[in-house]
């Protein structure tokens, strides 16, 4: 069976086919502006999937709008996941699981599949967030920060008289201009704030954790990083995949 699995997140929306509970190939993103993009990519599909599954967390209007494409095209009606308190052979530990971003869920659910627990998650999108999973896949908790598209936005509209910046991947420490600092503080001071948390999560945990990161900005991030880690930039989608 082809499924098509879609992550709808508070900017853009990836997706990529899976079979028999794997994936195939690497995600692919679009904007949440360029959605006649995304049903251009679709349209393209050599063969229709058999079953379509997603995960939502943002992009207002999205999902209606996704749905609406799906049903005149293909006659299919998409399966939206929530967070559920037991899936996935994930234990939730939010008193109310509903509180709980199913991405996270279904990262951890990913992890558990690919042999990474225990672990660390952490998803670097326009939130960062920072997950613990015990060997058993009981989640012990995280935490949320501000992801460097959310800084960005954040010092612009405080700060407007500040230039706009644009990331990379070599930017120095220490600067002699603005616009290089404030790229200098978004990325080594996310990249330090992140090994921070992952260094005291892992200092109270009885188990050795994986670090493991996924999401847009992973690769990105832990370029900056004085510690090693594991990235895997598809993981929500792979433990979507893995769903029966």
């Amino acid at each position: 069976m082809t499924d098509l699995l879609i992550d709808v997140g508070n900017s853009r929306t990836k997706w990529i086919l899976a079979e028999d509970g794997h994936v195939r190939g690497a995600a692919r993103a679009v904007g949440h502006g360029d959605i006649t993009a995304l049903y251009d990519e679709w349209a393209g599909l050599r063969v229709p999937p058999q079953r379509i599954r997603g995960v939502a967390v943002g992009g207002a209007g999205m999902v209606d709008a996704i749905d609406e494409w799906i049903a005149d095209r293909w006659g299919l009606a998409p399966q939206w996941l929530q967070t559920p308190a037991l899936g996935g052979g994930i234990r939730i530990a939010y008193s109310d699981p509903a509180q709980l971003g199913t991405d996270r869920w279904l990262a951890m659910v990913g992890a558990r599949a690919a042999d990474y627990l225990p672990a660390c998650l952490v998803d670097c999108g326009s939130a960062i967030t920072l997950d613990v999973v015990d060997s058993d896949g009981r989640h012990q908790g995280g935490l949320i920060m501000p992801g460097l598209a959310a800084q960005r936005m954040g010092i612009a509209r405080v700060a407007p008289a500040l230039p706009a910046v644009e990331l990379s991947t070599r930017a120095p420490f220490l600067t002699n201009n603005t616009r290089d600092a404030l790229a200098s503080g978004h990325l080594h001071g996310t990249a330090m704030a992140v090994q921070g948390l992952i260094r005291r999560a892992m200092a109270e945990s009885p188990e050795r954790l994986t670090p493991l990161f996924t999401g847009g900005d992973a690769t990105l991030i832990a370029r900056y990083l004085d510690m090693d880690v594991r990235l895997r930039p598809d993981l929500v989608l792979e433990g979507l995949a893995t769903l029966p």
